[in-house]
């Protein structure tokens, strides 16, 4: 049984790593089979076809991500602002050390994390059968921020005459925009990012 759990993960983890060098589409059953090293009834025995991969990688790599920033998020005793900034850094440099990229992905040759990203904005707008997933992650982050500025404004550390609700929207917007900005935008630092996109927030709901 342990057997068969592992190489079900291989599976996954080389189709990642192909899809993240070359884009989902462009991989086929034949690569991840040769990249392997498992038999083709093997791969078929664990995935019908190619759209039960790219399920599993999303459930893998966004759902299951998500769940184990949320869970660590909430063993912090920090402020909202530091919180904030662990969830930045979480999202774009720990990402691939909290067991969520795989080892095999990570010791591929060039592998970046802007190429991460990339690939999800690809297999968001060519598959479209595939989107809710992206929309539950979506309503998930909302409540998960719903809770953190909820928790803030009990504690006095921000403003208390905020709309939750808009302000949800502009620190999602907020992190959506600079993973935009830093992948495609090579002047702009990771680093120089982050801190202006946190600077902004802290203006909008520090107490006056």
């Amino acid at each position: 049984m342990l057997t068969m759990i592992n190489n079900k993960q291989k599976i996954i983890d080389v189709a990642f790593s192909l899809s993240a060098k070359y884009g989902f589409d462009n991989v086929s059953m034949k690569q991840i089979q040769e990249e392997s090293g498992l038999a083709i009834g093997s791969i078929y025995y664990h995935f019908k076809n190619k759209d039960e991969i790219l399920e599993y990688i999303l459930r893998r790599y966004l759902l299951n991500g998500f769940d184990q920033l949320r869970n660590e998020v909430k063993q912090l005793d920090l402020p909202i602002m530091e919180k904030l900034r662990f969830i930045i850094n979480y999202k774009s440099n720990d990402f691939a050390t909290k067991e969520v990229i795989s080892e095999y992905a990570l010791k591929r040759p060039n592998f970046s994390h802007k190429d991460f990203f990339v690939l999800l904005t690809s297999i968001y707008h060519h598959h479209p059968e595939i989107r809710p997933i992206f929309y539950e992650l979506h309503d998930e982050m909302y409540d998960f921020y719903y809770e953190i500025v909820k928790k803030a404004i009990e504690n006095g550390e921000i403003r208390d005459d905020i709309d939750i609700r808009i302000l949800i929207i502009f620190i999602q917007t907020s992190l959506k925009g600079y993973v935009d900005l830093w992948v495609y935008q090579p002047n702009f630092t990771l680093e120089e990012l982050i801190e202006d996109n946190l600077q902004m927030i802290w203006e909008a709901i520090k107490k006056r």
